[in-house]
């Protein structure tokens, strides 16, 4: 974020200096900057003969962006949560410690998965990357993999010094510290496209 305030404040300086604004585009572009984003910073001015550059009205995290993406978030979490919990019930199938298959548990969980799941894809499909609201949904959860990784670190280690590390303990924890990173890859990879590195 703070390189865009320095990408504004180029722009308005070259400006200022009386530069065409493809003259200012095409040195942004050839210095390494994205077309789009030297478009942006360029679209945050109005192109009229003024001096000094008169900006445009900055837009505003909307309540209909805040309603669709925290739709996605809950959508991301309740597919997360279900798989994770299926994934759980299968661990305890296998080591033994729970032989019963919850049919009508795993309907719910199933189910939940295939309502949710098509949601979030539509919307991050259709998301603007460049959306504060999606970028303040994704650091959200950013944040909360990062959590569960810290934490399944925390339960791992102590039940290891206990003495209660079992099977079913390390199983469960590779299926969260799983889950939890590939959260964190699949956002980071946006932030990292625009040059925001979390």
């Amino acid at each position: 974020m703070a390189q865009r305030g320095e990408l504004d404040r180029f722009v308005r300086d070259a400006l200022v200096a009386g530069r065409s604004r493809d003259d200012i585009r095409a040195t942004l572009v050839q210095a390494g900057w994205r077309a789009k984003d030297a478009d942006r910073a360029l679209g945050a001015f109005a192109d009229v003969p003024s001096i000094p550059p008169v900006p445009r009205p900055r837009p505003f995290v909307s309540a209909r962006e805040a309603v669709i993406y925290g739709l996605a978030f809950l959508s991301l979490s309740v597919v997360l949560v279900n798989l994770v919990g299926m994934l759980f019930d299968a661990i305890e199938t296998f080591t033994g410690t729970d032989a019963r298959w919850r049919l009508d548990m795993q309907a719910w969980r199933v189910a939940a998965i295939l309502v949710f799941a098509p949601i979030f894809a539509l919307i991050d499909w259709r998301a603007d990357r460049d959306s504060p609201t999606r970028k303040i949904m994704a650091y959200a959860a950013l944040f909360f993999a990062v959590l569960v990784l810290l934490f399944t670190l925390v339960g791992v280690i102590a039940l290891a010094l206990g003495g209660g590390l079992s099977l079913e303990v390390v199983l469960k924890a590779l299926v969260l510290a799983g889950t939890a990173m590939l959260v964190i890859g699949y956002y980071r990879r946006d932030f990292i496209s625009d040059g925001d590195r979390p």
